[in-house]
């Protein structure tokens, strides 16, 4: 039984970081001063470690555009999906300076934020944000996630409630929202309570992604490993799935011994070489699947 505890105990933080780093976002924001030069640097002022990239750098295969505020947002969108939120972030913070009342702009930045694990800062500029405008309903959706992924989960769930509340005809907004609040219970380890959520999110929305992604993680942490793979699988075929939700499907995969597809799987995103280096690291725990078994049947 120890043997499981201590596998259940190095899956439960990976499948956490997917929830909330991937598919598994809890969604908001930041009140800026009047002149845009004071507030140029509080939001420069954070990204002053490890800044190489330059805002307005072009990415490759963009068009260049003539107005800086548009070459600037595709910038952004295209930093985010190539997974590069740290240049994303600082694209956001840049036109956040420029247009401090474009509370899009200072969520998409806390976004960024809160998947490269900078909660504190993701909040703070949420908090700051919403002294000028507190009933901005994306800002208070993404304070809510964010304190659900520095372990604040009463905190967020409380805030949660609050936003559904004002949410009930946004059947986009209410799935995000159930999605959210079961990472919290997962994170609190009643993952019970948590598929519960996530089957509340796919009753408004049957293909949602982060959902079923965050479901299956969710089976997984609670040694339902056929569960986890069956629903993985049907995330994969969500209109928007993500490269996210095809390495999880390949860790649980992994989990069960099934190392050739999962290396193919993880092969489609990585080279070679760190393929199988990530399908090993996961075959760690498959070789245990015996204690798996043994632990699920008592």
């Amino acid at each position: 039984m120890m043997r499981f505890e201590q596998i259940r105990g190095g899956l439960a933080p990976l499948c956490l970081v997917a929830m909330l780093a991937g598919c598994g976002q809890v969604d908001s924001l930041l009140v800026l001063n009047g002149d845009s030069a004071g507030t140029s640097g509080k939001f420069n002022s954070l990204f002053t470690a490890n800044n190489t990239a330059k805002p307005d750098s072009k990415p490759s295969g963009l068009s260049k555009e003539d107005d800086p505020i548009i070459f600037l947002e595709s910038a952004a969108r295209f930093a985010e999906k190539q997974r590069e939120y740290d240049t994303a972030a600082k694209h956001w913070a840049h036109l956040a300076s420029i247009r401090p009342d474009n509370m899009d702009y200072v969520r998409n930045l806390a976004v960024s934020m809160r998947i490269l694990g900078r909660n504190e800062d993701a909040e703070r500029v949420l908090l700051q944000a919403l002294r000028q405008k507190p009933a901005n309903i994306d800002l208070n959706e993404e304070l809510a996630k964010t304190m659900i992924a520095s372990g604040r989960l009463r905190d967020g769930v409380v805030l949660i409630e609050k936003v559904a509340s004002l949410s009930t005809n946004d059947a986009p907004r209410m799935a995000r929202l159930y999605s959210a609040t079961g990472v919290a219970f997962d994170r609190a380890e009643q993952h019970a309570k948590a598929q519960e959520q996530y089957r509340k999110a796919l009753s408004v929305q049957p293909y949602n992604a982060t959902a079923l992604n965050n479901m299956g993680l969710s089976f997984a942490m609670d040694n339902k490993l056929d569960m986890a793979e069956k629903t993985l699988r049907r995330a994969l075929v969500a209109p928007s799935a993500g490269t996210q939700v095809r390495q999880n499907l390949a860790m649980v995969l992994s989990l069960q011994g099934k190392t050739d597809e999962a290396r193919r799987l993880v092969g489609q995103d990585l080279p070679p070489s760190m393929a199988n280096q990530t399908v090993g690291f996961y075959g760690g725990i498959a070789d245990q699947r015996d204690v798996w078994r043994d632990a699920a049947a008592q």
